[in-house]
């Protein structure tokens, strides 16, 4: 089996939370000591921010990368995977959606950037869900230990920071410990994290996911060491118009997997998804115009658009 844990497989006979924690006390210290971090506020200088569906693979000689950080995780999952020789080191944000294909697309760009060097392991860290009542984040735990497990790749767990470990209770509401992740390349330190700035065109990128799109795709360009987005299509929605006037509370309500743990900025992120489908239908056409967006991350922090 291709998912290991203390050079031991994995196996497929775990099927709850509960049961894994008990095979595998270790996890708990490990996810004490990740969600008692402080949270930090990473400036925009060398940061590249994944959303959710999306993925990048960093390596430490990229001059333009040094961070990687994704945040707004209720009970969608965080992966880190990061090669022990080579330092190369990716991050996915998973929401459930086309799992299998994104996490082998994930440990494959890793080994491609790795030079060819042949010591060294592919260590996975995760981290997201809560203990949600309708059992989403565990069973999202789940799909993604097989999705590892089922690649031909030996991949070595070492920190599990998931929905029963990253639950803190308030007035009898569960709710993430930890919100956003970074991850500095250099270095590999992870740590809790919130973002000044989540990179170009944000409304275009949630638009995608919005509208049923299950690929979760890779936004960086290592060749070119640039942000790419798309090309890539999104449907339009029946009422669209009608979906951008919807006051806040129904937006959190019916637009949510998990409406009370959501982020303040929720609603205004949601919106702005809704009004970008709207004001620009046939994305191929009205956006792209058949190729995708490149951007170059500046001295300064500030992402520029490559002509």
């Amino acid at each position: 089996m291709p998912l290991f844990v203390d050079e031991e497989p994995f196996g497929s006979s775990l099927k709850t939370v509960a049961e894994f924690l008990q095979r595998y006390v270790k996890f708990k210290e490990g996810a004490v000591q990740l969600s008692t971090k402080p949270t930090k506020e990473v400036p925009p200088h060398g940061l590249l921010y994944v959303g959710q569906r999306e993925m990048a693979v960093i390596s430490p000689e990229d001059e333009c990368i040094q961070v990687l950080g994704t945040d707004d995780a209720t009970t969608c999952h965080i992966a880190i995977l990061r090669h022990t020789a080579s330092l190369v080191t990716g991050m996915a944000h998973f929401d459930g959606s086309g799992l299998q294909l994104a996490v082998q697309n994930l440990i494959d760009t890793v080994l491609r950037e790795t030079g060819g060097k042949q010591w060294g392991r592919l260590e996975l860290t995760l981290v997201g869900g809560f203990k949600d009542s309708r059992g989403m984040s565990e069973e999202l735990s789940f799909k993604l230990f097989d999705a590892f497990n089922r690649s031909p790749t030996d991949v070595h767990l070492v920190t599990a920071c998931i929905t029963d470990l990253n639950t803190r209770i308030e007035k009898g509401i569960p709710y993430p410990v930890i919100y956003g992740l970074a991850v500095i390349v250099q270095t590999g330190e992870i740590f809790p994290a919130k973002f000044q700035d989540r990179g170009p065109e944000q409304p275009l990128r949630s638009a995608r996911h919005f509208t049923g799109s299950e690929e979760v795709i890779n936004i960086y360009d290592n060749r070119k060491k640039q942000l790419v987005i798309g090309p890539f299509d999104y449907s339009t929605m029946d009422e669209i118009d009608l979906l951008c006037r919807l006051p806040d509370p129904i937006i959190r309500e019916h637009l949510s997997t998990s409406p009370e743990q959501e982020p303040k900025h929720f609603e205004a992120s949601v919106r702005a998804a809704l009004v970008q489908i709207r004001d620009f239908p046939d994305p191929l056409k009205s956006v792209f115009k058949g190729k995708g967006i490149y951007f170059k991350k500046e001295a300064d922090g500030r992402w520029t658009k490559v002509d």
